[in-house]
């Protein structure tokens, strides 16, 4: 070891002595003048702490721990918590340091973060600050102190030294750990249970805040140095400059022990292998000790060795005021009464302004980290308004208080200001893997594949009725999703805007060249920007950029009238994990998964959790080049940080980046950017190598312009906008908007009936009464054209035209699930009889199909027992099947054979296990006499029929239609509407709905289940034909119904099949793979 221990074990006899006569340790006594003779509490370097009775403890662990708070119960003293959150830097996970400080008092959250930045209840906030009552926080040296005037001071060099000064009142009242506060370091190791621990990693894992999940526990790590790694620590170079009784700290060592210290730079530099910036770590934790307790130091920083570079206006002290001079108070440092500290200084005649150094001239009003602002001035401090301040008089610091917008208020942004207006709009924002931002201001994380409702109109009301969904995708990473595309139903139009479509959108089904004007120009659909931008005449709008971000604002007539994934826009984020229940979500992935609506995407699954990111990739995408971008105060969104709150949006950042990597950086700050340009603050943060925004021909980029674009229909249309200008791109001069090209104004298409079309392209008039060419310049030409014999007037693809007939098939089957000819899945156990089908709407052929369900086993298990089709004057009954190959079959009233034609064009056969009955107008229905019953119909009864089997419109969303003509909200209702009397068939008037499964069976019927879904399965072929999802979802209904019954298992999976049979398909080796000959078992999982 040398003779450097010789020499420091001679200084430590003769030091102890020296303290023994002096009557002992003298710490902080220039603080305690400050704090009421209290104690101090030092955490610094990987971290080592001093508690508060001066007991050393090294713990490593990196999760969020209690470094003291009031633990002592109905307390007449202000209630306080500091808390500290560790991190690892790097790849070293053998050390951790300090990255956060929070003390939670008197209602505020102040956080003390890294480069010594300061949050208020989330918000940035310049320094010096005061907030009420007794609370202010201020730049000391190279602190940041928060003092509370109850008795607390709390600093944090923005590195890695925290250190937390008690006054008196506390003792024997505080715990965490720096300890209990009595004078008495041996139970200093006593966790909150009153027990003592063995060592300080099992002590300081206890004081684990439990909130904190995205971390591990301190594990004993061990690690040895080499010989010569050890000399040059001990050594005067090294830690050992600490030591010597005649060295640059002689004359602390009777204050201060500097052995704690040694060990400790000791243990550092071995762990991280002779650091240097480690070495400076500790000589400063030393001499900053040393100093607080009124210490002389010498200087020991040189222009090679741990070097303090200073900024602007200011000079490097080492032994400088600890109350730097400011604007609200430029007298502060003659008056101080604490020690010095090094640190930067300003130069004579600039004073401290929020960290800079600024001319003692420009202090007027107060400093809101930009400008000066009069006596009396007000603002709250972002978009949440959560924080008011107030300039209180001249050259002062604001005071800062918690309030909120009165009931009649709303927090909104109006020329660029935060704060409470007159309610005018919610704002729910949605970008991309995707984050979901509430209009209430809540952030969802949410990566489902579905489609899910954002927003609609949940109340009986008058208001105009709307619902917005949003349809998202993989593209790449099965992780995280993004928008695929977006479907606005309103004044009885659906308009689907999809991705990477920007000239064109969906509507009614039909492609539609931008810009559509509808209902008299009451509904809009135009480019705006980079967006499509949907508008109605009672301010509803709805863009999305067709890659990752929509945005919906909603008028406040909507005020707590709306539910949806973007909540219920009451003023209040507590309740926006409701679920269409009206129950609270337990967590994201349930409430989005309560919001889905039906999707024939086979992809569409349950959500896993999120991913969570190491904390060391947290710190990284947090540095100024990637995420930090978003909040730096010398960034190039600064001027909006007061406006918009850049917290959640720095969350999802980090949140991209780390699943994603840096190709996610550009979208999350452009979520931002443009969050802030619709408050009014454009910001310049693109350039031509840094996320360019590339343009069309004949346009260019503009990070600022009009929102309004001047189009073919409308050459003046950015003269006369109101709207904030927006980033995108602009069409040059002498250039219009046609679609999403830039064409010449000679070069315009043709608006006919609402509806653009550029030159050149043809269309069909409605009904298919005409085929029309746009010959340009608004001149459009048109024939008399119409659909041939084979052919149908439909929507093909997008495209209203003459195509090629078709048909669409109802399926029921099991216990009872009904498949609509729509596609939409519904589950209904009564057992009466229905009308299932029946011609209706002017239709040109008269027909009914009626069923009879029955109990079977139990009273919460139906199944069919009949068909009855009526056509004309014929009844025919498909009966249930009485052996293995044969059913009853009756035309009115008698039993037939087969085959058999019984007039009207009507043929009755047989077709493998089914009874096939055809008709020569487009019907056909099959019955296998047990339950499976297909019934398929021809095109032209499109919009024709209703029933239990929907309306065969091409729309599931009105599936649910009553005989009354109102829409049923659950599967009881609408099929008891269709409920018919029977005098031969007697049944019970209440429908029984089988209890809900317990998690765990749902889970297994799930795993069991999924050889529907299997891609190497015996269903794999069918898959491109018949979407399998839904009779999946099936097959586990009926399982969790039955408890598991093997039986209603292969037949689920028989119901699939048939289907697939049904289309053409041959799968008649599935049951061999399926296990579902003899000898049935469940496949295994």
């Amino acid at each position: 070891m040398g003779n450097i221990w010789k020499v420091a074990f001679i200084f430590f006899i003769f030091k102890f002595f020296i303290l023994k006569t002096e009557g002992a340790n003298q710490k902080n006594t220039e603080n305690d003048k400050c704090i009421n003779g209290g104690g101090t509490c030092i955490g610094y370097g990987d971290p080592h702490y001093f508690t508060f009775d001066n007991y050393p403890h090294t713990f490593m662990g990196n999760c969020t721990y209690t470094l003291t708070k009031l633990c002592e119960q109905n307390s007449t003293l202000t209630y306080f918590n500091v808390e500290v959150a560790h991190e690892y830097r790097g790849e070293n996970t053998l050390v951790s340091y300090v990255k956060q400080v929070t003390v939670y008092v008197h209602n505020y959250a102040i956080s003390l973060e890294k480069d010594r930045l300061v949050k208020v209840n989330g918000q940035i906030q310049p320094l010096p600050l005061n907030l009420s009552p007794g609370v202010s926080i201020d730049l000391s040296g190279q602190y940041v102190a928060v003092t509370v005037n109850a008795g607390l001071r709390v600093k944090y060099d923005g590195d890695h030294r925290v250190e937390v000064t008690l006054s008196k009142v506390y003792e024997r009242k505080v715990c965490g750990i720096c300890g209990n506060f009595n004078n008495d370091r041996r139970d200093d190791t006593v966790n909150l249970a009153g027990q003592k621990e063995d060592n300080s990693i099992s002590y300081g894992n206890g004081w684990q805040v439990p909130s904190d999940t995205h971390c591990s526990l301190d594990s004993d790590q061990k690690f040895d140095c080499s010989d010569d790694v050890r000399r040059k620590i001990e050594s005067y170079e090294s830690c050992g400059i600490m030591l010597p009784f005649d060295g640059i700290f002689q004359r602390c060592h009777l204050i201060v022990d500097p052995r704690e210290y040694f060990v400790n730079c000791y243990y550092d530099m071995c762990a991280l292998q002779l650091d240097p910036h480690t070495l400076c770590i500790h000589i400063q934790s030393y001499a900053d000790a040393c100093q607080e307790a009124g210490a002389i130091v010498l200087p020991w920083r040189k222009e090679t060795f741990c070097p303090l570079s200073c900024p602007p206006n200011s000079h490097y002290e080492q032994c400088g005021t600890s109350c730097p001079a400011t604007c609200s108070n430029p007298e502060s440092s003659p008056t101080c009464n604490l020690p010095c500290a090094e640190g930067c200084v300003c130069d004579t005649g600039y004073v401290l302004q929020d960290k800079k150094c600024v001319p003692t001239a420009e202090c007027q009003g107060c400093w809101d980290g930009i400008k000066n602002h009069p006596v009396n001035f007000e603002f709250w401090t972002d978009d949440t308004c959560s924080t008011k301040c107030r300039c209180p008089s001249e050259g002062s610091e604001f005071t800062c208080t918690p309030s909120s917008c009165p009931d009649d208020k709303h927090c909104g942004i109006t020329n660029s200001i935060p704060g409470c207006y007159d309610q005018t709009f919610g704002n729910c924002l949605v970008y991309g893997d995707p984050h979901y931002n509430t209009f209430d201001k809540a952030v969802h994380h949410y990566m489902g594949v579905c489609t899910y409702t954002l927003s609609k109109l949940c109340s009986n009301s008058t208001l105009p009725y709307f619902n917005i969904e949003a349809k998202n995708e993989h593209r790449g990473n099965p992780t995280v999703s993004y928008i695929q595309m977006v479907m606005v139903d309103i004044y009885n139009h659906q308009i689907t805007i999809v991705k990477n479509e920007p000239k064109r959108v969906l509507l009614n089904g039909v492609w539609t060249i931008l810009p559509v004007s509808l209902d008299n120009g009451n509904l809009t659909v135009s480019r705006s920007g980079k967006y499509i931008l949907v508008e109605t005449d009672f301010k509803l709008t709805v863009s999305y950029d067709t890659d990752h971000t929509v945005e919906v604002n909603v008028p406040t007539t909507y005020f707590n009238q709306t539910c949806g994934i973007c909540g219920n826009f009451n003023g209040d984020l507590i309740d926006d994990f409701m679920m269409p229940n009206s129950q609270q979500a337990q967590d994201t992935n349930q409430l989005g998964n309560s919001w889905k609506v039906d999707d024939d995407d086979p992809s569409c699954t349950p959500v896993p959790p999120p991913p969570i990111c190491p904390p060391e990739k947290e710190e990284f995408y947090e540095r100024d080049t990637y995420c930090g971008l978003i909040r730096s105060k010398d960034g190039p969104f600064q001027a909006c940080l007061s406006v918009i709150n850049p917290d959640r949006f720095m969350s999802s950042c980090v949140f991209d980046l780390c699943v994603l990597g840096d190709a996610a950086l550009c979208n999350a700050l452009e979520a931002y950017a443009d969050a802030c340009q619709r408050a009014g603050v454009s910001s310049t943060w693109r350039n031509s190598t840094f996320c360019a925004l590339n343009c069309p021909a004949n346009s260019h980029y503009n990070q600022c312009t009009s929102a309004c674009p001047d189009t073919c229909l409308n050459q003046n249309a950015s003269s006369n906008c109101t709207k904030p200008c927006i980033e995108g791109c602009q069409c040059d001069n002498g250039f219009v908007l046609s679609g999403s090209t830039c064409a010449e104004v000679n070069d315009c298409g043709c608006s006919y009936n609402g509806t653009y079309h550029q030159e050149g392209d043809w269309f069909w008039l409605e009904e298919c009464e005409g085929q029309c060419t746009c010959i340009g310049n608004n001149h459009v030409t048109c024939n008399d054209k119409k659909c041939q014999a084979n052919q149908m007037c439909k929507v093909q693809r997008g495209v209203l035209g003459c195509h090629q007939s078709d048909s669409t098939t109802c399926h029921i089957y099991g216990d009872s699930h009904y498949v609509t000819f729509d596609g939409k899945l519904y589950h209904f156990q009564g057992a009466c009889t229905y009308t299932t089908v029946e011609s209706c709407r002017y239709s040109s052929v008269n027909f009914s199909i009626t069923t009879r369900n029955e109990h079977r086993g139990t009273l919460d298990w139906t199944g069919l027992n009949s068909v009855a089709v009526k056509i004309g004057d014929q009844n025919i009954v498909l009966g249930k099947q009485k052996n293995a190959y044969a059913s009853h079959i009756e035309v009115n009233g008698r039993k037939i054979t087969f085959p058999a034609h019984t007039g009207s064009g009507i043929l009755i056969y047989n077709s493998g296990p089914y009874v096939v009955l055809q008709t020569d107008f487009g019907l056909e229905v099959k019955f296998d006499g047990k339950h499976e019953l297909f019934v398929k119909v021809h095109e032209k009864f499109r919009g024709q029929l209703c029933g239990l089997c929907g309306t065969y419109t091409g729309n599931i969303m009105d599936d649910f239609l009553k005989p009354d003509g109102l829409m049923a909200h659950t599967s009881t209702e609408f099929g008891n509407s269709w409920r018919i009397s029977d005098d031969d068939w007697e049944c019970e008037d209440y429908v029984i709905i089988p209890h809900p499964c317990n998690p765990a069976d749902e889970k297994l019927y799930e795993e069991q289940c999924k050889i529907i879904l299997s891609i190497n399965g015996p269903f794999e072929e069918c898959h491109f034909y018949i979407l399998p999802g839904m009779y999946f979802e099936s097959c586990v209904y009926d399982q969790c119904a039955t408890g598991g019954d093997i039986e209603q298992f292969c037949n689920a999976l028989e119901s699939y099949a048939a289907a697939c049979e049904n289309v053409g398909l041959n799968l008649e080796n599935w049951k061999d793979d399926a296990i579902c000959m003899e000898g049935k078992k469940y496949p295994d999982i």
